[in-house]
Order: structure tokens, then C-alpha cells, then sequence
């Protein structure tokens, strides 16, 4: 599910801007800042210059970028994806 989100979002024919993403870090911990077992309220966007996602909290205050759907998902649990503007 959240693979699939992900490359809907790097589509360049899809109209979704971003996702917000409800979900719990399970990469290393202190890892772009980020606690391992954490949950966090994410935005993320596919910049698309940089071939890259972007993942930030809601806040602003933590941003970590990733080459890969799969490299995302390796490193968080989501339990709730809803589309951006």
C-alpha cells in the first residue's frame, strides 16, 4: 500500500502533489533525526529535479530525502495515507 502511494506519487501523470502520512520509524535510529519506534505526521513530495522523495514532519522540524519507494518503505510503517493537494 505504501509502495504503491509512493510511485502514484512519482507518476508524472498523477495530479497528487504530496501524501500525508501517519507512520512509525523503523529505520536506524538518530537517522535524520528521526527515534526509531516514533510515529510521525509526514508530508512527502517527489521532487522530481532532484529524482528523489522528500519526507518532512507536519511540523517542519525533521526532513529526510529518499532515492526509492522501496527505500522509503524500508524505513517507515504507515498506518494512514491520504492524498495531498
Amino acid at each position: 500500500m505504501l509502495t504503491r502511494a509512493l510511485n502514484d506519487l512519482k507518476n508524472p501523470k498523477s495530479n497528487t502533489g504530496s501524501l500525508q502520512i501517519l507512520g512509525t520509524f523503523t529505520g536506524s535510529d538518530g537517522s535524520c533525526g528521526f527515534e526509531t519506534g516514533k510515529r510521525y505526521e509526514l508530508i512527502v513530495k517527489y521532487a522530481r529535479g532532484r529524482n528523489r522523495f522528500e519526507a518532512k514532519t507536519k511540523d517542519g522540524r525533521l526532513f529526510c530525502p529518499y532515492q526509492s519507494a522501496d527505500a522509503f518503505a524500508k524505513n517507515w510503517i504507515a498506518s494512514a495515507i491520504q492524498k495531498g493537494a
